[in-house]
């Protein structure tokens, strides 16, 4: 079997640069800690509904794979429930993506090129902000980036543990987001194109290497099937794709092409975004480079087929980040082999720049005389006021100590069930007709509650029309008002529902 055709480094084993590194890692961290425990912001909704699936572990959930879970229950049990605990798994698995990424880089280019693009990926406008905020993003990034050194690994030895390497983690990928299957895509583009490489379609190695993912993945398919397939009825929904191409709709979405687009201005930073483009529509200057070959084909799929369904349907600026993974080596690689490192400098300048705002927004506002409103405090408006939020609905609770808490909307529910102590952990969510349309309704119900009282809490300030009927007695409680901002508030209608029938 031949050996991977990519040219080996210089000096292979030159690990230049790698104190400072680890230095810049770890300071990065701690002053993401920092300000994750002095910013005082609340948990977002999706964390909040993350945590809750993180109490009842199981082979997959309504809107995503398991591993978010998994992982929110492994930090949690460490330190407790508290939001920086919550969100620590963030902070522990981007220094090992970016170290991945940096012997990725070093076997592919040198030391050099390895130690700047560990620190643009670690200072991405995307990664400082995912740093702060758990989601599956986090996990799937270091998935990936394992899946890619192992394949790279793979190809220059051609041995069985890092094939088998390479399946473990693109299971456990899928196990945190199905986009995951897009790295297959790109092994499979990269051996057709690469003539020396094409011999491994008739090895087993490869598709053992993609059986053992499969295996790793059949629980959250298994699981799926038993409920329904929630997580892929849920993933075209929110992609905009179910009911037919752009929801039903005519045409192609511009507007969700556009938001994505600038969306990915802001992830990666406008100067290496641009920077990537350019040197991508150059492809003369890295057709016939074999790294540059690797690193298009784990880039530009995913990038491609976000950026289409961004057109067809909608897709989140997010959704497109693995692209990343080799799109900033690509980059970095090209701009320091141009001399271009001042500008390289600038970039990372700038991208620490929008962090710095980002973190400490409310100081710099409140330094600048700007008030925070509805309009202008466009980061954190919601994540704050649900620890209030929590607390005053426990008390209402409290004072009908016989009660359940019951909820008519997912945000309301994961966020009391975070903030409202034992009570809030028990709520449940109105939903008389059965509708499975997010986790709580599929995973709770009033079945055997025959009898029994509720606080009931929404933003309508009327009942239901078909809940009345339901209740011996219906009566509005003091509602919720948290005054966030001077022309904004959270505000909530409470009631005591006696006697279910």
């Amino acid at each position: 079997m031949p050996l991977s055709p990519l040219p080996l480094p210089t000096r292979p084993d030159d690990r230049r640069g790698l104190p400072l590194l680890l230095a810049i890692i770890a300071a990065l961290t701690v002053w993401r800690a920092l300000a994750i425990a002095a910013s005082g912001l609340d948990l977002y909704v999706d964390e909040a509904q993350y945590w809750t699936w993180s109490q009842a572990l199981d082979w997959g959930y309504f809107s995503k794979p398991p591993m978010i879970a998994a992982v929110i229950a492994a930090t949690t049990s460490v330190c407790g429930d508290s939001a920086l605990c919550v969100k620590s798994g963030a902070l522990l698995l981007y220094p090992l993506t970016t170290m991945l990424i940096w012997a990725i880089s070093r076997r592919l280019f040198d030391a050099r090129t390895a130690f700047w693009t560990a620190v643009v990926f670690i200072t991405l406008p995307g990664v400082a902000l995912s740093s702060v905020i758990i989601s599956t993003d986090v996990p799937l990034f270091l998935c990936w980036s394992a899946a890619l050194y192992a394949y790279l690994k793979a190809l220059d030895t051609d041995a069985w543990r890092w094939w088998l390497a390479a399946g473990v983690a693109s299971g456990l990928g899928l196990l945190t987001k199905y986009t995951m299957a897009i790295f297959a895509v790109s092994v499979l583009l990269h051996l057709a194109i690469t003539p020396s490489l094409r011999p491994h379609f008739r090895s087993p190695k490869l598709y053992i290497t993609a059986a053992f993912a499969a295996l790793i993945f059949a629980p959250n398919l298994l699981w799926n099937a038993a409920n329904g397939w929630p997580t892929l009825g849920h993933t075209a929904q929110i992609s905009g794709l179910e009911g037919g191409v752009n929801g039903g709709q005519h045409g192609l979405n511009w507007k969700s092409f556009g938001d994505f687009i600038a969306g990915q201005l802001g992830i990666l930073g406008p100067v290496l975004f641009i920077a990537w483009l350019v040197q991508l529509a150059a492809a003369k200057h890295w057709i016939n480079d074999a790294r540059y070959q690797l690193l298009a084909c784990f880039a530009l799929p995913f990038l491609g087929a976000i950026t289409a369904q961004s057109l067809i349907g909608r897709a989140n600026a997010n959704w497109a980040a693995m692209a990343y993974v080799g799109g900033v080596i690509f980059v970095v690689a090209k701009l320091l082999d141009a001399g271009r490192t001042r500008l390289l400098i600038a970039a990372v300048a700038l991208n620490l720049t929008v962090t710095v705002i980002a973190y400490h927004f409310d100081v710099l506002a409140h330094a600048a005389g700007i008030e925070l409103t509805r309009k202008t405090d466009v980061l954190n408006k919601r994540v704050r006021g649900w620890k209030q939020y929590g607390e005053a609905l426990a008390a209402r609770q409290a004072a009908h100590p016989d009660a359940i808490l019951l909820g008519d909307a997912r945000d309301l529910i994961a966020e009391a069930r975070f903030y409202a102590g034992p009570a809030g952990r028990a709520m449940l969510k109105w939903n008389p007709e059965r509708r499975a349309d997010d986790y709580y309704a599929m995973s709770t119900t009033l079945d055997g509650l025959e009898g029994r009282s509720f606080v009931f809490v929404s933003r309508d300030a009327t009942l239901p029309a078909n809940m009345a009927d339901r209740f011996a007695a219906t009566t509005e409680l003091e509602p919720i008002h948290i005054a966030i901002h001077r022309d904004y508030a959270l505000d909530f209608h409470v009631w005591l529902l006696a006697g279910l029938r």
